[in-house]
């Protein structure tokens, strides 16, 4: 697990295009994991934005934070319900890590639709991390139809190794890139 933490996470979030100076919004971030891993990569010139409702996880992340002394994340906290509090076109890369199963199909659909529009115009992608594949309704060719129908086109799907929870497993990540 710590040496996922420490390189291997971050080898592979750059395979999957995040760089120096991009504004990420990780949604769902949960204790950020991927948030902190992304700062790392996206540098001083570059924004996390980490938004969850979780209280709790939301504590955690600022306490790594603190801690880590990281000044490249600024932590979002929101109610229950989809609304991303960012200006249009104005994020680089949405990470969709390991959350949509947890949304119904309306909240979903919602979301895919917020997505959209804080991403910038031509550049800015998804980063989907496909969990609980065939549970909650999840199933994998159903997902893409849905974000291709809110305006993303499918760019590569990548497996790799993703922390899941406590534990690394062999994960599906989709990327894909907003149209207009």
């Amino acid at each position: 697990m710590e040496e996922w933490l420490n390189s291997k996470g971050e080898s592979i979030l750059r395979e999957f295009g995040i760089k120096s100076g991009q504004k990420i919004l990780d949604f769902g971030c949960g204790t950020g994991v991927y948030s902190i891993i992304a700062s790392r990569i996206i540098g001083n010139t570059g924004k996390i934005y980490a938004l969850d409702y979780d209280e709790d996880h939301l504590e955690e992340l600022s306490n790594k934070i603190k801690s880590q002394n990281i000044k490249n994340i600024e932590i979002i906290k929101t109610l229950k319900k989809i609304s991303i509090p960012l200006k249009n076109n104005f994020i680089d890369v949405v990470l969709m890590y390991d959350v949509y199963h947890l949304l119904d199909k309306e909240d979903r659909i919602k979301l895919l639709n917020e997505i959209h529009r804080v991403l910038k115009d031509k550049s800015g992608f998804l980063s989907y991390h496909a969990t609980h594949i065939g549970s909650y309704g999840i199933q994998l060719n159903k997902v893409q139809e849905q974000i291709k129908k809110s305006s993303f086109e499918f760019e590569g799907e990548f497996r790799r190794p993703m922390l899941h929870w406590s534990w690394i497993e062999e994960g599906i990540i989709f990327k894909n890139k907003k149209i207009e």
